[in-house]
């Protein structure tokens, strides 16, 4: 007999968008407040309660299988069954068709590996299975109009009879035009990139050449009549694609707006911290902020609020960091001030810098008296 619920978790995207912070690793292992995106991606669906989670990767798999295995060992897993797949897909129903097979369950939840989100998924599951449809959209309402993520029309009973994805003008006209008096159509409403499906699914993958869920799957639904519903809730979701939006998410999450998600480590009234902190004298550290293991702060150094410090990080004398993300491997030297920037792996910084909406790839070494405002340094730059 299947089991009711497995899940499938996209994990191979390239993150060019997140270009130069996914130079050496894939975009799941970029870090928010000092854990994997990927490791809040399995965590989710762990706390949702399902037994068999698969991973689809592609862009370096074998780094991101190899983390994988190092890290969610059978002991934290319990009787969780989790499996990676590498793979070379076409998009994201693609994905899920070369996966069919190890798929055992009646119904499937789709995930994304790269995103933050505290969506209620147990409730987003038991809608599902209540409505008895092919599939279902989880969708997040937001404060205005905002037509770049597409729009709906849904009924009462929060059937999807459109679904319209970036839509032009012309089509926005035509569909508002076309409404019947029990339909609602919403341009503030937002698909969240998590689904759940009935196993058919993937019979219709098979004998389609559908690649992508949201601009071919879904309306193809739609055009043979199959239900398809949207779960909309208010709730806290982030796509860290960008390096503005991968800064919003690490700020969020110290400010707790994706509650019950937290940033790794103990706190300490809004400071978050997984390792001892050695520390000089009249160091100043503001909340909310956190901190990895082994991080060394000289004297009068001032870490103010909603900075994220990974692990083995050395911050020199006077340095004042503010709204910043710094990575592993970090040596930040004397007078330094380092402001919504975001400092990647092994890099070093010389005295006296300032970093202002700055973006440092990993392996970079900026030397002495360097001023590096709203600039990008690529793998390996050396100033």
């Amino acid at each position: 007999m299947a089991r009711d619920w497995s899940a499938i978790v996209l994990a191979g995207g390239k993150g060019n968008r997140l270009m130069p912070l996914t130079s050496l690793i894939p975009k799941p292992l970029v870090k928010v407040t000092n854990v994997p995106m990927v490791d809040y991606a399995i965590a989710h669906l762990v706390f949702a309660d399902i037994k068999h989670i698969i991973l689809a990767l592609a862009y370096k798999g074998d780094v991101l299988k190899d983390y994988i295995k190092k890290t969610w060992t059978p002991d934290r897993l319990g009787d969780v069954e989790l499996e990676c797949e590498i793979q070379e897909s076409r998009g994201t129903a693609d994905a899920y068709r070369l996966l069919t097979d190890n798929v055992d369950s009646e119904n499937v939840a789709v995930s994304m590996a790269d995103i933050v989100t505290n969506l209620p998924m147990k409730d987003f599951m038991n809608f599902h299975s209540e409505k008895g449809g092919i599939a279902t959209i989880s969708m997040k309402t937001v404060d205005s109009h905002t037509s770049q993520y597409g729009v709906v029309l849904l009924d009462k009973n929060r059937k999807i009879y459109l679904f319209l994805e970036k839509p032009a003008p012309m089509e926005l006209y035509v569909s508002s035009m076309a409404q019947r008096a029990d339909l609602f159509l919403h341009t503030n409403i937002i698909n969240t990139g998590i689904y759940c499906f009935n196993r058919d699914i993937g019979n219709i993958l098979h004998e389609t050449a559908l690649m992508d869920f949201g601009s071919e799957l879904f309306p193809y639904l739609l055009e043979n009549q199959f239900d398809l519903y949207g779960f909309v809730r208010n709730y806290y979701w982030m796509d860290a694609g960008n390096s503005t939006t991968y800064l919003w998410a690490n700020w969020d999450l110290l400010r707790k707006y994706a509650w019950p998600i937290l940033p790794s480590g103990v706190e300490y009234d809004g400071i978050y911290v997984i390792g001892i902190i050695n520390s000089g004298q009249n160091i100043e550290i503001q909340k909310p902020t956190c901190f990895g293991e082994n991080v060394q702060l000289e004297n009068r150094v001032k870490i103010k609020e909603l900075t994220s410090i990974g692990q083995n990080v050395i911050i020199g004398e006077d340095s004042v960091l503010e709204k910043s993300v710094v990575w592993d491997n970090v040596t930040i030297g004397a007078g330094c001030i380092i402001t919504e920037s975001i400092v990647c792996n092994d890099c070093e910084i010389g005295d006296n810098v300032v970093l202002e909406r700055a973006i440092i790839a990993p392996n970079c070494k900026i030397e002495n008296n360097s001023q590096l405002r709203d600039k990008t340094l690529e793998l390996g730059t050396v100033l």
